[in-house]
């Protein structure tokens, strides 16, 4: 009795393209203009700089070149909701925007980061009524770190970031960060800055701790510890630790979501200059 084995070869026909995510030619892989082939000689990607995630304090954006995807309609470029499709940036570039609550994204807590994730879909090519490539979709993440710091001296200063910007099939480089001002005002209306002089110790100060930009409606932050320093002398004082310390004169005066306000009763240490600058720094959860 023989008995005969039989291998399928598997090639450009199998069923399976191949294992190839795009073009296959002779047991080949091979990718459309503007994607280049990854390491498994299989799964095509796309060029460094062709497709790109921003992660914001709004939210996230991709950007597509158009390169990459021509003879897709637009439309069926989105993300998880159908509705958020692209819209043309410029003339080279389409552009899909998505909030925290809004085109499918989910937004939480991943492991001990704030996350937003989505999916990016990307239609098929059509040529005078034919198919020419296959649907294809890539996930893509944010994340967020959720404790801040806010810091000034009595000379308030602006800091801007406007947000992280990759390579969509490459991983976040750092995560987001948002941005918060701490400024220091003359008297509780909060209507002038004390951007210049000094303070008397024993006097009030009013404090103003606000998002550089307007966070989302998805977001809240809140003012959970704020310390009062003299580096001249290496010394430092919690005025606020969860809740007020005992002796500081704290008073909130308005927590939401476009502000945090309160005023102290301002000091220096014994071993200050009479002339010292003090920093107050405030850690800030979202």
């Amino acid at each position: 009795m023989s008995v005969y084995l039989y291998f399928p070869k598997a090639d450009c026909f199998d069923g399976n393209n191949f294992g190839c995510s795009h073009f296959c030619t002779g047991s080949i892989c091979s990718c459309p203009p503007c994607w280049v082939l990854g390491e498994d000689g299989k799964t095509c990607r796309f060029e460094a700089g062709k497709a790109q995630v921003v992660c914001s304090a709004n939210g996230a954006e991709v950007t597509i070149d158009k390169c990459a995807v021509p003879d897709v309609d637009p439309a069926t470029i989105h993300l998880k909701d159908t509705a958020c499709s692209a819209t043309e940036e410029n003339e080279n570039t389409w552009k899909v925007v998505t909030g925290f609550s809004d085109c499918g994204s989910e937004f939480g807590y991943s492991g001990e980061k704030l996350n937003l994730q989505n999916t990016l879909m990307i239609g098929p090519s059509i040529v005078a009524g034919r198919q020419q490539s296959r649907k294809y979709k890539i996930a893509f993440s944010c994340s967020y770190n959720d404790d801040v710091q806010a810091s000034s001296t009595i000379r308030a200063n602006d800091v801007l970031f406007e947000g992280v910007r990759f390579d969509i099939n490459d991983a976040q480089p750092i995560d987001f960060s948002f941005g918060f001002d701490l400024d220091f005002y003359k008297s509780k209306e909060f209507t002038t800055l004390a951007s210049e002089g000094s303070f008397q110790p024993g006097s009030p100060l009013f404090v103003k701790v606000s998002p550089t930009s307007a966070l989302s409606e998805a977001l809240e932050f809140s003012v959970n510890k704020c310390t009062v320093k003299d580096q001249a002398v290496s010394q430092l004082a919690d005025i606020l630790d969860s809740c007020p310390v005992t002796g500081t004169n704290f008073e909130w005066l308005q927590s939401d979501r476009s502000a945090v306000k309160f005023s102290y009763k301002s000091f220096i240490f014994a071993a200050s200059e009479e002339t010292a600058i003090i920093e107050l720094s405030c850690n800030i959860k979202i």
